[in-house]
């Protein structure tokens, strides 16, 4: 595969945008198409361990998709203080809900978004609680994730007390019945504030994927944390889903490395490319037609083989529509449909909440949601979760 040269439409000096680079996910195993084998393993022994296990894995996923199909409504709900895990911040009320195997906490203004979901169906937690000296109610609990320093400490405050025995007693009956314990599963707790966001199984990506739904990015290292301190975002790269009926969900990006292409989804899981990341979202676009979905399809294909460009007078200057960054791309596409106005700059938009120039809208921000034309509408974000079988 060739690397895509440096774009030269922009004559300006150097500057910290221009050296910026959104990195492409293909290109971080170094693998080239002749070099991308599966591993097949020396032993048929090992093949039949491995296939028992990813089937057992694979059934209890089905059984925790199956459970949260229907989730029945809070078993408890009331108000608790939540510990801040800064020195110099106070404590602060949070509503909570308690349903079968799982806890969530949302602000107390805001109870359609949770700010925190810890589904013990997902990930084994570690309980523990404060009784009062006379034993009469609980004065705090904590859940911590296995394999994970980040704690969850909540006190009870005097009006929730009569049912704080209640809600201990719950919380450790649900963590016992739960795929999570039953199952040592620490997957999650190996993603960047994993708690944030509903869960989804890669293997599921095969199935529901469809062309126009996005993979965000949060990358590991000291550059792509400055990236993201100078643009503003807690994301740094971004692509979009490619998917037809003959074959398998294909990866569109711009990169640094080469430029526009597209990729097969089961090359990235294979190579493992994911474990460069500390957090990769999954944000389905929906309320679109097939034909429009097909349509999008074609745009993104006549787009590949351009080149890559991010530099700060891509903002000033009117677009050739011939070199991308990553995000500028996806947003490109969408304008195309016309799912995002024609006055707008697509260079506006970056992958993460902020946007370099005007905040015209938001690829993950959920309080600044980008509104779609069209009657489409970007999902919400679901955490990918490829270590469920390790």
């Amino acid at each position: 595969m060739q690397q895509n040269q440096s774009n030269q439409e922009d004559d300006q000096p150097n500057n910290i945008m221009d050296n910026l680079e959104f990195q492409s996910v293909l290109d971080i195993q170094n693998l080239n198409d002749d070099q991308f084998q599966e591993e097949i393993p020396e032993q048929n022994n090992q093949v039949s361990d491995m296939y028992r296990q990813e089937r057992h894995l694979n059934l209890i996923a089905h059984q925790i998709h199956k459970q949260n199909e229907q989730r029945p409504q809070p078993v408890l709900e009331g108000e608790f203080y939540k510990v801040s895990p800064h020195f110099l911040e106070t404590n602060s009320t949070y509503y909570c809900t308690l349903q079968p195997k799982r806890f969530t906490y949302y602000n107390i203004k805001n109870k359609d978004k949770p700010l925190g979901i810890l589904d013990f169906d997902y990930q084994k937690y570690i309980f523990s609680f404060v009784k009062s000296k006379d034993d009469q109610y609980i004065l705090s609990f904590i859940l911590q994730p296995e394999g994970c320093e980040k704690k969850f400490e909540f006190v009870v405050p005097t009006r929730t007390r009569d049912q704080s025995k209640k809600w201990v007693q719950l919380i450790q009956q649900y963590i016992q019945q739960s795929c999570g314990c039953q199952n040592n599963i620490a997957s999650m707790s190996k993603y960047h504030r994993f708690w944030r966001h509903e869960r989804i199984l890669d293997p599921q990506i095969l199935d529901q994927a469809q062309t126009g739904d996005l993979l965000i990015f949060r990358t590991k290292g000291t550059l792509q944390n400055l990236q993201r301190s100078i643009t503003r975002s807690d994301y740094d790269h971004m692509v979009m889903f490619l998917k037809n009926s003959w074959e398998d969900p294909m990866l569109f990006e711009s990169s640094n490395q080469y430029g526009v292409i597209s990729f097969s989804y089961k090359r990235f899981v294979k190579a493992k490319s994911y474990r460069n990341y500390e957090k990769i979202l999954y944000k389905p676009l929906l309320n679109v037609s097939e034909n429009d979905r097909i349509l999008m399809h074609a745009y993104a294909e006549a787009q590949i083989g351009k080149g890559y460009s991010l530099s700060m007078m891509k903002f000033f200057k009117k677009s050739t529509r011939k070199n991308f960054f990553c995000s500028e791309l996806i947003a490109y596409i969408y304008q195309l449909m016309g799912f995002i106005p024609e006055a707008e700059k697509c260079c506006s938009f970056l992958p993460g909440q902020y946007q370099i120039i005007t905040l015209i809208g938001n690829f993950t921000d959920e309080d600044k949601r980008l509104d779609l034309l069209k009657n489409a509408q970007l999902g919400p974000d679901y955490i990918v979760d490829f270590y469920y079988l390790q």
